[in-house]
């Protein structure tokens, strides 16, 4: 029988550090890292799927990592021969909330965007539980984590959390890293918290992301911290006083090039009016 190969899939939730999280996996693996999306279109459903996995395969033979936010926790990939090893990072939730509007204005530049009516948007509430479990449920998010050994890391602990998932999931993950993404103000989210009518708008609308963090702080962070052993904290530690943290450009050169020569410009064709049934034919 043969050996099994490892795949990382990164359930990427924004604004839980993730976009740091991608870039070492992209220093890490190089050409062998992929940012995916579903293949009929970026932000149309339904999320990256198997058959979206065997198109990417094509393209990425030595596959070793694939990151996105079309990547669902409860749709399953399966492809054989292949250690599906899932991970994410869940951030506090009512600070993740706010720190998701205040992208929405400086990011994404819907300065007309008011709070009252975002707030009200389904995808803007229980973001964690809906994209681990598919519902705002998070007794489903719980069981989605639990059936597939998901790894879950915790923005406010990334240090330790990237220092786990190297010995739990990824020993040939390079950690060394620096923040990207990271928002160059905070006073929106302040004083969305700070206004005590619209953070109770913020609670009331993450009643799900509470209850799951809730226990991803009582009960799965911690049983990953107790298999690591009594030497984690001294590990963190030295990982955080060793040599200058930075990325292998080279890997990051690698990743990119292939992103951008190979898996864009197939994108591009797969969905042409023109030229989309000649790429099917042939990638599938």
């Amino acid at each position: 029988m043969s050996a099994t190969r490892p795949l990382l899939v990164f359930v990427h939730i924004n604004k839980t550090a993730g976009t740091t999280m991608r870039y070492i996996l992209r220093s890490s693996y190089g050409s062998r890292h992929c940012d995916v999306e579903p293949w009929h279109g970026a932000w149309v459903d339904p999320p990256f799927s198997t058959e979206d996995l065997r198109r990417v395969r094509k393209l990425y033979p030595r596959l070793a990592s694939i990151a996105g936010h079309r990547i669902s926790g409860h749709v399953d990939l399966e492809e054989e021969g292949t250690d599906f090893r899932y991970l994410t990072f869940l951030r506090e939730p009512i600070a993740l909330c706010a720190s998701r509007f205040q992208y929405q204005l400086d990011y994404r530049k819907k300065q007309d965007l008011v709070f009252e009516d975002w707030i009200e948007k389904p995808w803007a509430r229980d973001a964690q539980t809906q994209r681990i479990g598919g519902t705002t449920d998070p007794s489903d998010a719980i069981r989605v984590i639990e059936r597939k050994s998901m790894f879950v890391g915790l923005t406010e602990r990334f240090d330790e959390s990237i220092v786990l998932l190297q010995a739990q999931r990824a020993p040939d993950l390079n950690i060394a890293y620096a923040p990207v993404n990271v928002a160059k103000s905070s006073d929106i989210a302040k004083g969305l918290l700070a206004d005590p009518r619209t953070r109770q708008m913020i609670v009331d609308a993450n009643a799900a992301d509470l209850e799951l963090y809730d226990y991803a702080v009582r009960e799965i962070y911690p049983t990953q911290q107790r298999a690591y052993g009594a030497s984690l904290s001294n590990t963190v530690a030295t990982f955080r006083e060793g040599v200058q943290q930075r990325y292998d450009r080279r890997k990051l050169a690698l990743y990119g090039l292939k992103q951008r020569a190979m898996l864009k410009p197939t994108l591009r064709l797969y969905r042409g009016r023109r030229t989309g049934g000649v790429v099917r034919a042939l990638i599938g």
